[in-house]
Formats: C-alpha cells, sequence, structure tokens
C-alpha cells in the first residue's frame, strides 16, 4: 500500500486508454507513485466487456483513494483523435480498436465529474527511450538487452510509461 505525506507538488494520475490494454501512472511531480496495467481478457474488443471496464475504473479507484484524502488528485487522460481511414492507398482500417478506446477514453473521464480532468493529446506518450523513464517503468527483461537505454520498450509496461507521459503533459496543462 502507498503512503502519501502532504505535499505541495501537483499529484496526477495518467491514463493511456486502450481497448486492449489501458495504462495507469500516478505521479507526484515526476516521481513514479505507482502504476499499473489493466489488459483486457477478452478475445474481441468489440463490444466491449464490462468487465474490463470495471477493471480499469476499479485500479483508478483504487490509486485515487490512496491519495485523495491527503492531496487533490487530477486526472489526465490520452483523448482520442481522428484518424486517417486510408495508409498509403490501402482500404480503410478497422475502427475497432479506435471505438474500443473512445469506450474507455468515456469512462475515465466520467469516473468523477467533481475531480479535475484534462484530456491530452496524443503524441508519441511512451515511446521516448527507455533510459528517459523512471526505472519502475522499465521491466528487468528490458533492461537486460544490450543498450537498453537507448531502446524504444514493446513490452506490457509501454502503457505505463504512455500514462506516465500523460501525467506529465497532464501536470503542463494545468499550470500553463
Amino acid at each position: 500500500m502507498t503512503i502519501m505525506r502532504p505535499t505541495t507538488d501537483t499529484v496526477v494520475l495518467g491514463i493511456d486508454p486502450g481497448g486492449r490494454s489501458t495504462g495507469l501512472c500516478l505521479i507526484i511531480g515526476r516521481d513514479v507513485v505507482e502504476h499499473q496495467v489493466v489488459v483486457n481478457a477478452a478475445e474481441k474488443m468489440l463490444p466491449i466487456e464490462l468487465t474490463y471496464v470495471h477493471e480499469v475504473l476499479g485500479a483508478m479507484a483504487t490509486m485515487v483513494e490512496r491519495t485523495a484524502l491527503v492531496v487533490d488528485v487530477t486526472i489526465a487522460v490520452e483523448d482520442v483523435v481522428r484518424p486517417s481511414w486510408h495508409m498509403k492507398g490501402r482500404a480503410a482500417a478497422d475502427p475497432s480498436a479506435l471505438l474500443a478506446t473512445a469506450q474507455i477514453l468515456g469512462a475515465c473521464v466520467a469516473f468523477d465529474p467533481t475531480m479535475r480532468t484534462v484530456l491530452v493529446r496524443p503524441r508519441g506518450n511512451g515511446s521516448r527511450a527507455l533510459g528517459e523513464y523512471p526505472t519502475a517503468l522499465v521491466s528487468a527483461a528490458e533492461r537486460r538487452k544490450d543498450g537498453w537505454r537507448t531502446r524504444i520498450g514493446t513490452g506490457q509496461l509501454r502503457h505505463a510509461r504512455s500514462a506516465y507521459d500523460v501525467a506529465l503533459a497532464g501536470q503542463e496543462a494545468i499550470h500553463a
């Protein structure tokens, strides 16, 4: 269990919503307090399984409950943008992933209407070199590879790294 102390730093819960996996990362300043990746166990993304939606909201509730008694928490959620349906002259993309992501996004935004919530535009969140992230967000397997600090991670923790970047962008947005 995370024990929170009063702080003047901004506390942000960053969320990278997804149809297959959703990353969550709670930060104070630039420090990771807690992170989690919730995985959708369903074979298909649509229709979205309510179990998955509830697991994401439950993870949010757990992280917020551990901190909200001591400090205010801001929720920062990566937004979705209009896709380019045709790629290099090929047929239209399957919208299932976008629709499932939008459903998770909506659930996260509606989580608690009394909390400050910030939408963060997608901009390569989670795609920096592994060495630029706190070590809590880089797995032991990723660290075992030669030159890991300059690699871009592809493991499940990439969703938590994306949520970390979303949380940082959320801090910037509320201090702008």
